[in-house]
């Protein structure tokens, strides 16, 4: 039955793909002002992964403490074929506890997003609405969430030094035809990829590709590497789709705390 499930999700990502590769193989996207593949526009992950990007089916935990079925099995993770992250033994570890006390965190247990830190790569992608800008040379990137932005540039300088750390990441960018490649290394170790803890360290590099498909949604795909957590690079993979509820306006910001201490000591003493 394993087996069969297996060769059953395998078909399923074959075909996912190869609409996908069609759909970039045929659409021509408008141009920004300096040539660019035109991105611009209020985008959201499909199938929100927020909470387990291993599990979706989890997903409703968040919400009204009940699991759907209909998501049982899927995943964000499209490369391996059994939709888990490769942890490493000791890392598999500590997921798990992670994982077994995040209904009832303590600090220690308590996803960062939830006190107001910044989601990091690729997380802010499947977390909440984004932006995308196009200044010249640029990609801008503002998620509505936290005060969350990237700033890419396009003229494939060198990242900075290794010393530096930060929740974003240092992101270079360049286009391969109609994709946006994007090079994202200086990651810290403070961000986690959803709400149930799965981690990286400060090693992790992530290489994403977003490709448009149609005027309303673009292939993303994310390649993650960490020597020091995983055994292996693996790959996220999602449609974004044009976000039309705004109505053509601004995005809206969730500033989270602002400075509210009384709630991040609530929070902290769950």
């Amino acid at each position: 039955m394993n087996a069969l499930r297996l060769v059953a999700r395998l078909l399923v990502i074959v075909l996912a793909m190869s609409v996908t590769n069609a759909g970039a193989q045929t659409y021509t996207p408008p141009r920004t002002a300096d040539g660019q593949p035109d991105l611009q526009g209020i985008w959201q992950g499909i199938g929100v992964a927020y909470y387990s990007i291993e599990n979706l089916e989890l997903q409703p935990i968040y919400q009204q403490n009940r699991q759907d079925p209909s998501l049982r099995g899927k995943s964000i993770i499209v490369d391996p074929a059994d939709g888990k992250i490769p942890y490493q033994p000791w890392a598999a570890a500590k997921a798990k506890e992670i994982f077994d006390n995040h209904l009832e965190p303590t600090a220690k247990y308590l996803d960062g997003a939830a006190r107001c830190m910044l989601h990091g790569v690729p997380r802010h992608l499947y977390n909440r609405e984004f932006e995308i800008f196009q200044p010249q040379g640029h990609v801008v990137i503002f998620n509505m969430a936290h005060h969350t932005y990237r700033a890419i540039p396009l003229d494939a300088g060198e990242h900075i030094t290794e010393r530096v750390k930060l929740y974003m990441g240092d992101s270079r960018g360049r286009w391969e035809g109609n994709t946006l490649v994007v090079d994202v290394a200086n990651n810290n170790d403070q961000t986690w990829l959803d709400i149930v803890g799965s981690f990286h360290s400060d090693a992790m590099r992530v290489v994403e590709r977003f490709t448009p498909v149609s005027p309303d949604r673009i292939s993303y795909e994310a390649v993650i590497t960490d020597p020091k957590v995983y055994t292996r690079p693996w790959k996220i993979a999602m449609p974004l789709e044009r976000f039309k509820d705004y109505g053509g306006t601004e995005l809206w910001e969730e500033a989270c705390h602002e400075n509210n201490e009384r709630t991040i000591e609530l929070m902290l003493k769950r």
